[in-house]
């Protein structure tokens, strides 16, 4: 039995692997084909489910500040609250793998309802007058805000020859298009404003029956189209004799080299994600506080830089299928992180003049695309310098870095415009000399 007539048995559409595989998907075995892919229709639906859960981070951003101080919160509050999303989804890392180990479908299913639960919160959080529901909220949608479950299926169902291109379609695309659309809808829904009895519906609260309404009719995708069968390596005996381990390390010092290489590019991951996070919270308060924008510009402002990878990592995500090196994984990881520590220059504190909010801008724009293609393409070259047996917990622990974007929401609220300069300089030097030692080992395998 085919793969493809599995997964339609199991409820499962669209699947069509370029070559059919011999195998069994109830059965352990599991062969990486290079050419291995998955339709459209799948395709679409996992990019969706990233730009939810991107969208769920940030269109809480542009209003954060003015919600907390409306519930007498603490100074600085925004970045607990908007950050909590992130410890929710590193907290729920063991249970994805189980459920990831059950069905992709209930996996998805589960995100869904608590982004949805954790918005509703959020949003009643100013009929309660209760600061304590905004971080409960964010906490509880944040258990389902984590990209891990869609990486992992890519990782299994996408052949190294279209991953990194796979990859950079859905999350490179989907990330951009959700942090985009999420300042951009806060903006435009700042206009709107009623009240239904007690419950106020305004600029602060729309953003959580916004995400509410866009889980359900995800959910409604989820069911159409994407496979509901499970991991066919979370959770399975990694000893079996077809399993290719060919390409395995042998010695000690190779062992630890190569382990050495994917810590490296799980680092990279999650530095990234945090300067990510710590540059659209910085950049919301510098571009309304110093440079004196309203929040609807403010919002469109960054919405629209996050907005602009979405060219960017798909146009190299093709050309990784090209012959010269510098177009490969690692060229693209090494040339990103030199072009990173230049641009970061730009975000210095260069006064409140036209010109310096220009730098600042443009500076932005540079250094968000840089950490963005940094995450899509040292998350598609961990995925292809592990071997079989050590890809599903190459994604776990990816999954669990995403805790570090709590950190990058702190970093970007209370750090100067200087000082938050200064230390994304800092980690993109060091990013780029490991890059530099590392090279000639980071070949997929």
């Amino acid at each position: 039995m085919n793969r493809a007539e599995t997964t339609q048995r199991r409820g499962g559409r669209g699947l069509r692997p370029a070559a059919p595989l011999e195998i069994d998907a109830g059965d352990a075995s599991y062969v990486d084909e290079d050419d291995r892919t998955v339709s459209k229709s799948i395709l679409l639906v996992s990019f969706f489910q990233i730009a939810l859960t991107s969208f769920f981070y940030t269109v809480v951003i542009p209003t954060s500040r003015q919600y907390a101080e409306s519930l007498d919160a603490p100074d600085n509050f925004q970045a607990y609250m908007v950050g909590a999303a992130a410890l929710g989804g590193a907290f729920m890392n063991p249970v994805y793998r189980w459920l990831l180990s059950k069905s992709f479908a209930g996996t998805m299913h589960f995100q869904l309802v608590c982004m949805q639960v954790g918005s509703l919160l959020y949003a009643l959080a100013q009929v309660a007058d209760k600061i304590e529901l905004l971080i409960v909220g964010r906490l509880v949608g944040g258990c389902g805000s984590s990209v891990y479950p869609i990486y992992q299926y890519i990782a299994e169902e996408v052949g190294k020859n279209h991953r990194s291109e796979v990859i950079s379609m859905i999350s490179g695309f989907g990330k951009s298009f959700g942090f985009a659309l999420g300042p951009i809808f806060a903006a435009c829904l700042a206009y709107v404003d009623f009240n239904i009895g007690k419950l106020e519906v305004d600029k602060e609260t729309n953003p959580g029956w916004t995400v509410a309404i866009l889980c359900l009719l995800q959910t409604i995708l989820v069911v159409w189209v994407f496979p509901r069968h499970g991991s066919r390596l979370i959770g399975k005996p990694k000893a079996e004799p077809d399993l290719p381990q060919t390409s395995a390390p042998v010695t000690l010092k190779e062992r630890m080299l190569h382990l050495g290489c994917i810590g490296f590019l799980v680092a990279n991951i999650a530095v990234a994600n945090a300067f990510i996070s710590a540059w659209q919270l910085a950049a919301t308060n510098v571009v309304q506080l110093k440079f004196q924008w309203s929040i609807q510009w403010s919002a469109v402002l960054v919405g629209g830089v996050s907005f602009t990878p979405a060219f960017v990592s798909p146009a190299l995500g093709r050309l990784t299928r090209s012959k010269p090196n510098i177009f490969q994984d690692r060229g693209i990881v090494l040339w990103t992180a030199a072009l990173q520590l230049c641009t970061s220059a730009l975000l210095f504190d260069y006064g409140a003049s036209t010109l310096a909010a220009v730098a600042y801008i443009v500076g932005g724009l540079l250094v968000f695309n840089c950490f963005t293609v940094l995450v899509m393409f040292s998350l598609s070259l961990a995925t292809k310098i592990s071997t079989v047996t050590e890809v599903d917990k190459t994604m776990s622990v990816i999954g669990l870095t995403t805790i570090l974007r709590a950190l990058g929401f702190v970093l970007g609220t209370y750090l100067s415009m200087n000082a938050l300069a200064a230390t994304f300089a800092a980690g993109s030097l060091a990013m780029l000399i490991c890059t530099l030692l590392l090279h000639s080992r980071l070949k997929p395998m």
